[in-house]
């Protein structure tokens, strides 16, 4: 009886101490039903509240929302020298600063590599009023911060200028935002009209 008794005891012990499956699918298993988060959307108190004016450009510029792949580049017959002040023009016009230009080739040749892409160039770019809006509810995305145009010239001897669509930071957009959605699809817009404008002739 006594060998009986401790066989169950063990046997259930066992049972006790066996993995457990546990799925993240649905909801945290640690917590409650009832404590799931619920997404709310928060209306303003005063509904006759002025949207601040950088909204409204904003808004105005979404109205006109373009499909770009997740790298778009063009490529054209053209000197490195005129293309840097295409560029600084372009984006001047549409109120983006530069905040550096890293020299990619220059530094390969100065490492001693000669079997390098010619002419790499990235830009980096920023409208600092916007990135309020995009960085507000999504602070991690600073690391896509500035936006970055490049530049290489190819095994054609064409000059490719090219960008990563700004909007993809929305997959990394842990806290949905309209908003900074709406900032970044404007970037898509404006910086494909600022790399197509380069290379219109």
């Amino acid at each position: 009886m006594r060998l009986l008794s401790l066989a169950v005891a063990v046997a259930l012990g066992i049972s006790s101490c066996s993995p457990k499956y546990v799925s993240w699918d649905n909801h945290d298993p640690f917590e409650d039903e009832e404590e799931k988060v619920k997404i709310v959307k928060v209306e303003p108190k005063n509904k006759t509240q002025k949207v601040p004016k950088a909204n409204e450009e904003v808004e105005e510029k979404v109205k006109e929302i373009v499909d770009l792949p997740d790298i778009y580049e063009v490529s054209c017959d053209i000197s490195m020298q005129e293309v840097d002040l295409m560029l600084r023009s372009a984006l001047e016009e549409k109120n983006y600063k530069i905040i550096k230009v890293s020299h990619v080739t220059k530094g390969m040749k100065e490492q001693g590599r000669t079997d390098f892409w010619e002419d790499m160039n990235i830009y980096m770019v920023c409208r600092l009023s916007d990135g309020y809006y995009v960085l507000k509810h999504n602070p991690w995305l600073v690391g896509m911060c500035p936006i970055r145009i490049y530049t290489y010239r190819n095994k054609e001897g064409k000059l490719v200028i090219g960008m990563y669509r700004p909007s993809l930071a929305a997959k990394w957009m842990g806290n949905p935002d309209m908003k900074a959605l709406d900032v970044l699809k404007t970037y898509d817009k404006e910086l494909k009209e600022v790399i197509d404008s380069v290379c219109q002739k």
